[in-house]
């Protein structure tokens, strides 16, 4: 299903940028080049000291195109919740300024959405990538049908590939929030599906570069402290009061990681503040597995990493 252009609904995109001069012209050009038009750009310069606004600024004759200076800078996830007010789209696409859309991504995705309103978050298969290696993420299916239980338990979602829905998004309390940085998308999007469908297209529609001076490999750590603290303000919530179990579960398997974290690196004062508020029991549990777990997953962590950066870098 195509739509005809009196049925062309306005697309937001949203790119926040720091100092991404290295592939930002792959990522604009990925944009310009939909066969979806009906689109506009929310371009969000977070401070920026390298080329980037003159990379972007070749591009700005197209009035789809729209520029922010950030008045502070901000982590990434406080960069999409400061330009969250300046979207006007029915639909949401976030593009980091190192990846990739295919040109049929926002014409495939757009039209199924259109014909379900219950859909609130529309992904696609997407291939991870760089200069040595690539691969798709979805050998099957991903489990949309289980809905955000699954979602919260196994996030499975890769952010370039998603189209959301402003009208579902419109119904929460926040858009993106300035309370996480790394997990901001999973926030996000999980609080959007807990009231709507998620929706899988079998196609791969985007890519995700995997390169060294990425945030999701230079503080890997920072997503387990964000998890912990999304579980806390969540827990008590009635999007949530469904879903215990699988906070729980997100909440251990965190808090774990980061005590496995900062175990290898010899931080025990830094074991101790992750365990100031838990209850005894978790002390305890935790403290049986610094002795008999830690030392052989630490191992095991150490090996896969540089099996991982020996295939992609």
């Amino acid at each position: 299903m195509y739509l005809e252009d009196s049925e062309r609904p306005l697309i937001s995109v949203l790119m926040n940028c720091y100092n991404g001069e290295k592939y930002l012209r792959e990522a604009l050009d990925s944009i310009v080049a939909q066969t979806y038009d009906n689109w506009e750009l929310i371009f969000w310069d977070n401070q920026s000291s390298d080329n980037s606004k003159s990379i972007l600024e070749e591009y700005l004759p197209d009035s789809r195109i729209k520029y922010f200076y950030a008045p502070t800078h901000t982590n990434l996830g406080g960069g999409r919740a400061a330009a969250w007010s300046y979207i006007k789209g029915k639909y949401l696409g976030v593009l980091d300024v190192d990846d990739l859309w295919e040109p049929s991504k926002l014409e495939e995705q757009v039209s199924i959405m259109e014909s379900d309103p219950e859909i609130g978050v529309c992904i696609s298969n997407t291939k991870f990538f760089s200069e040595k290696h690539s691969e798709v993420l979805y050998d099957s299916a991903p489990p949309v049908e289980l809905g955000v239980g699954e979602l919260i338990r196994k996030y499975y979602i890769s952010l370039e590939s998603v189209l959301l829905s402003m009208d579902h998004a419109k119904n929460l309390d926040e858009g993106f929030s300035n309370d996480f940085s790394h997990i901001a998308d999973f926030d996000l999007i999980v609080r959007i599906a807990s009231s709507s469908k998620i929706h899988y297209v079998p196609k791969v529609l985007s890519a995700w570069r995997v390169h060294e001076s990425s945030g999701t490999w230079t503080d890997s750590q920072q997503f387990n402290f964000e998890f912990i603290k999304w579980v806390s303000k969540y827990k008590n919530s009635t999007l949530f009061y469904r879903y215990s179990n699988e906070l729980a579960h997100i909440q251990s398997r965190a808090l774990l990681r980061s005590i496995s974290v900062s175990f290898a690196k010899l931080k025990f004062k830094e074991i101790f503040t992750h365990l100031s508020n838990e209850s005894f029991l978790i002390k305890l549990r935790t403290f049986l597995i610094l002795i008999f777990y830690i030392p052989f997953s630490n191992v095991f962590f150490w090996i896969r990493k540089k099996r991982f950066q020996r295939k992609w870098w």
